[in-house]
């Protein structure tokens, strides 16, 4: 180890020491630290886009792995990339309310209910999307009742259903 000369002001005289040592001071001569909190990197998010809630998964690893795969193909992170996939699915069930592409409900955009009954073509086209992506995903159709008996099927607000 190497040894380093050092004055000691309170003694007076050269201590040579190794620096885990201590070095005869009565006090530790080590500067206290201070309790910063550091600013993020990044422009500033506003309060009402802060992420309050999370959400844990118990997945296998192999699907972890799978999932951080697509998600480096889109130069994202891996929770960024399923949270975009979660955005997706509500967006394309046409009883949800409608979502921003990060998750917050649009204000001031016409309820599910109000959707349907104003135009009911562009509904059902938006259904059948989504009936095809139910199929897809689950091997079945999505239930007709779902769209048949509205009030028995959240469709955004508590009020309209």
């Amino acid at each position: 180890m190497l040894s380093i000369g050092r004055r000691v002001a309170i003694i007076g005289v050269i201590c040579r020491t190794r620096c885990a040592k201590n070095q005869g001071l009565m006090v530790a001569m080590v500067k206290d630290s201070k309790n910063r909190t550091r600013a993020k990197p990044g422009p500033k998010v506003a309060e009402e886009d802060i992420k309050h809630e999370r959400l844990t998964l118990r997945v296998h690893s192999d699907l972890i792995r799978i999932l951080q795969k697509r998600a480096d193909e889109r130069n994202m992170s891996r929770s960024a990339y399923v949270e975009g996939l979660l955005i997706a699915w509500v967006q394309a069930d046409p009883r949800n309310p409608k979502v921003d592409s990060k998750g917050k409900l649009v204000e001031n955009a016409p309820s599910p209910l109000e959707q349907m009954n104003a135009n009911s073509m562009k509904f059902g086209a938006k259904w059948a999307d989504f009936n095809r992506l139910y199929a897809l995903l689950f091997g079945q159709s999505a239930p007709e009742k779902w769209v048949s008996e509205p009030q028995d099927h959240w469709f955004g607000q508590e009020d309209e259903a």
